[in-house]
Order: C-alpha cells, then structure tokens, then sequence
C-alpha cells in the first residue's frame, strides 16, 4: 500500500469509547457498537465545539502491539475539551504518521486495509491510530488513516537528498545546511526546500510524489547535478 508519512498538530477527539482486542470474537460488535451510540443515541449530535463534520475512528492506549488491548473511538474532532459532560475525550498526539488513503465500501474498505497495513514493516509508536472519514458515502467514501510513527532521532540531512555532510561548501560559506537554514546561502530560496516544508515533509522521500519534475529537474541537472544520488539518499532515509 501506498503512504506518505506527514507530521500533524495535536487534536482534541471527542465521543464513546470502549476496550477491546484485535483476536476477541466480540471486536467487530464493540466498534461497530461504538458507532451505533455515537450516531444513533444522540451523542454526535450533542457534542459541542466540533471543528469540523468528519468522524473519527481511533485506536489509542495500547497495552503493546497490535496483538495486545486497547481503546477505540467512535469520535469527532472539536475545538476544545467539553466541560462537565459525560463524554470520551482523547488527545491525538502531535508527531509523525503514515498517511494511507482509500476509497470503497465504508466498513470493507477499511477493514481490509488495517488487515495490509498490520504485515507492514512500518516504525509504529502504538500510541494512537486514527481513521478520518472524509464524507458520509457508506458505498464509496474517501478515508484517509494515520498510523502513528515512532519518534527517532533524524538522520536526514537536506529536504532533497544531498549529504550536507560531504559538501565542500559547508564551512567555507558557514552553511548549517537548509533544514537548519531559512534560506540558503546562494540564494533568495530553493524551491525544493520550499516545496517540502510546505508539505510538511521531512524530506522529499515522503511526498506521495516522488520524486517529482522539480526534484528530477535539480538531481539530472548538467552543472549542478549528481545523476540522480540525492533521489537514491531520499529513498534510504525513507526506507530506514
């Protein structure tokens, strides 16, 4: 399955809430339970301050991996925790998450992936997964999934795959190298640097489109160029 990892701020979930277990027999009926109370007895409906209309599947407060317990949500975002009600709140870490997005059957769609996603070999934190239903179309909605990644020290060196570390430039121009630069040192701005951070990506190996025109533009350039290498490196800090 196809992702690409992007770094989200805090939200505040909020809605019903249950324990339960990927094996038990029950599962199925805790969750779809969940949804039944959350639309059908009056909560989404009831709760204040939504930030906008989309629900929210989430699986946080897992007592290990995806083999192990842990709480899921029928939930929506909103703007600030409810005071003094009865409801499940939950704050959906900021960091780093695999985001996949998937189309088809409300239930089906969904079921199948989460079944993709568990062979993966993804850096998972178990700390909070989440689902967001982007309409209300049971036979062809559009749900995009956010696994929620472990935070590890970076390796990565530039937005574009070049080796700060092996540039004869760095000390000569005092060059930190732009991920540690607002703007680099041969110019106003770089348009893959801007590109990336824009995006919200650590490098350019994380964008669902990579790699794009402007980073082959720049990679197979006759002066500049290096055939291609930067795009390799952004492929292996991707793949680690």
């Amino acid at each position: 399955m196809e992702y690409e990892i992007v770094t989200l701020e805090e939200k505040i979930a909020v809605g019903v809430s249950a324990r339960t277990n990927n094996a038990s027999p029950d599962m199925g009926a805790v969750i779809g339970g969940l949804w039944n109370c959350f639309y059908n007895e009056g909560v989404y409906a009831s709760v204040p301050d939504k930030a906008n209309a989309k629900a929210l599947g989430i699986y946080t407060e897992y007592e290990g991996d995806e083999k192990a317990d842990y709480t899921a949500m029928a939930a929506c975002e909103t703007s600030a925790e409810p005071k003094g009600e009865n409801y499940a709140v939950c704050r959906i870490p900021a960091g780093k998450y695999a985001k996949f997005v998937i189309h088809g059957d409300m239930v089906q769609a969904v079921g199948t992936a989460w079944q993709e996603i568990w062979k993966m070999n993804l850096p998972r934190a178990f700390q909070c997964d989440f689902e967001e239903y982007q309409d209300d179309c049971m036979e062809n909605a559009e749900i995009h999934i956010y696994v929620g990644l472990k935070e590890e020290k970076s390796a990565v060196e530039s937005r574009c795959g070049l080796l700060c570390s092996a540039c004869g430039y760095r000390e000569q121009m005092n060059c930190a190298g732009c991920v540690h630069i607002e703007k680099p040192f041969w110019g106003d701005s770089c348009p893959v640097k801007a590109c990336c951070e824009a995006k919200q990506h650590e490098h350019c190996g994380q964008c669902k489109e990579f790699p794009c025109d402007l980073l082959n533009g720049f990679a197979y350039d006759e002066k500049q160029g290096d055939n291609g290498e930067r795009i390799e490196q952004c492929k292996r800090w991707r793949n680690k």
